[in-house]
C-alpha cells in the first residue's frame, strides 16, 4: 500500500502533509525524508559526520603530544613510574584512530562525490591538499598501521639553548618507515623529502589544515549547486514540524483541568512573538491578534 503523500505531485502543501499525518504519521515523516532532499542532506550528514570523527582524531592525537610537552616541563613527571610511556602509548593510539579516520573520510567522501557530484571538486581537491604525496602518505600509513604494525612513534625533546625554545615531539624515524614495503610511489616520495625523523604533529596538522580548507568549499558549492534539490526538503520538514508541535499543544491544552480559565504561554515565549512589533497606535492590535492565537479558554484549542 503506498504512502498517501507517494500519490502527490511536488510542491506539497501544509494541507497535503497534515492529511498525510492524519493518515499515517510515521509515513508521513518517512516519505518527506525520502524525497530526493531528504536524501541528500541526509548523505550530506553523514559526510559531515566523517569529516568530524576525522577533526576529532586529529585533535585528540594533537592534544596528547602538547600535554605531554606541558607535563614534561615538570622535574618530577620523570620521577613517576611509566609517565612517558603511557603517553607514548597514547599517541600510538591516537595515530591509530586518525589515520584509520582519514580513510573513512576519503571512502566516503567518493562515494558521495559519485552520487551527487560538484563542479570543480578535482580542481579543488588539488589546490587544498598541495603538499605533494602528504595525502598519499597518510593513506598507506594507514595500511601500515593496519596490516603491518602500528607506529611506533618516540618522544624527542630538543632545546634551542641560544633562544630558549624547548619543543617536545613525537616522531617516527625514516629508518622504521621504510622498513615496510607497502608505500606507493608518492607516499615515498613524501618520506624522502621529509627531515628524518618524521615529526607526527606537523603532518597532521598540516593535513587537518588542508581537510578544513577542501570541505570548507565543498559545503558551500554543494549548497549552491543543489539548493533547487534540498529546498523543498526543508520546507516539508519545517511544516511537518509545525504541525506535530500544534498537536502537541492541543493535547496539553485538552487535558488542562477544568477550573482553569485560560493558558498563556510564558512571557518569554510572548515576547519573542511580538518581537517585531513597535510603538504606535496599532500596537496593541497586532499584539491582541496574537494573544488570540495563544491565551486559550479552558475549552479551546491552539489554532494553526
Amino acid at each position: 500500500m503506498s504512502r498517501y503523500l507517494d500519490s502527490l505531485p511536488h510542491p506539497w502543501t501544509r494541507d497535503d502533509i497534515e492529511k498525510a499525518i492524519i493518515a499515517n504519521f510515521t509515513e508521513a515523516r518517512d516519505a518527506i525524508e525520502e524525497t530526493p532532499g531528504g536524501r541528500l542532506w541526509q548523505s550530506f550528514a553523514d559526510l559531515r559526520d566523517s569529516r568530524w570523527m576525522l577533526q576529532e582524531a586529529i585533535t585528540d592525537l594533537l592534544d596528547e603530544i602538547s600535554l605531554f610537552g606541558d607535563r614534561s616541563l615538570d622535574p618530577s613527571f620523570w620521577h613517576q613510574a611509566e609517565s612517558a610511556e603511557l603517553h607514548k602509548r597514547a599517541v600510538k593510539r591516537y595515530i591509530f584512530n586518525a589515520t584509520s579516520s582519514v580513510m573513512a573520510l576519503v571512502d566516503h567522501a567518493r562515494n558521495f562525490q559519485k552520487s551527487y557530484p560538484v563542479h570543480g571538486y578535482v580542481a579543488q581537491l588539488n589546490k587544498s591538499f598541495a603538499v605533494p604525496g602528504l595525502h598519499s602518505f597518510l593513506q598507506c600509513f594507514r595500511n601500515y598501521n593496519t596490516h603491518w604494525r602500528v607506529a611506533e612513534a618516540n618522544w624527542n625533546i630538543n632545546k634551542d639553548f641560544l633562544t630558549g625554545v624547548r619543543g617536545a615531539r613525537f616522531v617516527v624515524s625514516k629508518r622504521e618507515l621504510n622498513r615496510w614495503s607497502g608505500w606507493c610511489v608518492r607516499a615515498r616520495e613524501y618520506i624522502q623529502r621529509a627531515p628524518d625523523p618524521v615529526d607526527i604533529y606537523n603532518v597532521f596538522s598540516a593535513y587537518r589544515k588542508s581537510v578544513h580548507d577542501f570541505y570548507s568549499w565543498h559545503s558551500g558549492a554543494l549548497l549552491d549547486q543543489y539548493a533547487s534539490t534540498y529546498q523543498p526538503y526543508l520546507e516539508y520538514k519545517r511544516l511537518h514540524e509545525g504541525l506535530l508541535k500544534k498537536y502537541h499543544w492541543n493535547m496539553l491544552i485538552s487535558h488542562a483541568p477544568a477550573s482553569a480559565q485560560s493558558i498563556r504561554l510564558s512571557r518569554q515565549a510572548f515576547h519573542h512573538e511580538t518581537a517585531g512589533d513597535s510603538a504606535g497606535p496599532g500596537t496593541s492590535k497586532r499584539s491582541a491578534g496574537r494573544c488570540g492565537h495563544y491565551n486559550v479558554g479552558n475549552a479551546g484549542l491552539l489554532q494553526s
